[in-house]
């Protein structure tokens, strides 16, 4: 039975999140946020905040018996130094990497991450970096 978009799309973000929470913490803590719509500004800074994914699906005709998804989760690093945003999106990005194999393992492959952008802005006294990328992947389900 093939899985759902909805459900397919909570298990690739929960194990993605997981993966990132608990697997050699990211050198600042309150960092991550996500499903829901969490202010930035009641977080504090820094903060990480992965989004749900986007999915959409394609049936292989191949062989009868596989539907091949594809997975882009955007990432947003927020925080008051740019040199600190850029050295959060480092360390995510070096988790994400060292995930390959556990994340191929839930069916998540070819996994790409685009370089992003990044732009600032005043916030009362306060001056703030944003870092934006995506991670995609394919991910496959034999049904």
């Amino acid at each position: 039975m093939a899985i759902d978009k909805n459900t397919l799309t909570t298990d690739i973000w929960d194990t993605i999140y997981t993966y990132i929470q608990t697997t050699n913490a990211i050198s600042t803590n309150n960092i991550f946020s996500a499903f829901n719509s969490t202010l930035i500004s009641s977080k504090g800074y820094p903060l990480v905040i992965l989004f749900p994914p986007s999915v959409s699906f394609n049936k292989l005709n191949l062989t009868g018996v596989a539907i091949e998804s594809s997975v882009v989760l955007n990432i947003e690093i927020y925080n008051t130094s740019s040199q600190t945003v850029k050295s959060i999106k480092d360390e995510v990005v070096a988790k994400l990497l060292a995930g390959r194999k556990t994340f191929a393992g839930d069916g998540l492959k070819n996994m790409q991450i685009d370089g992003g952008s990044s732009d600032s802005w005043t916030e009362g006294k306060k001056k703030i970096h944003r870092i934006t990328f995506s991670v995609n992947f394919r991910y496959i389900e034999m049904i």
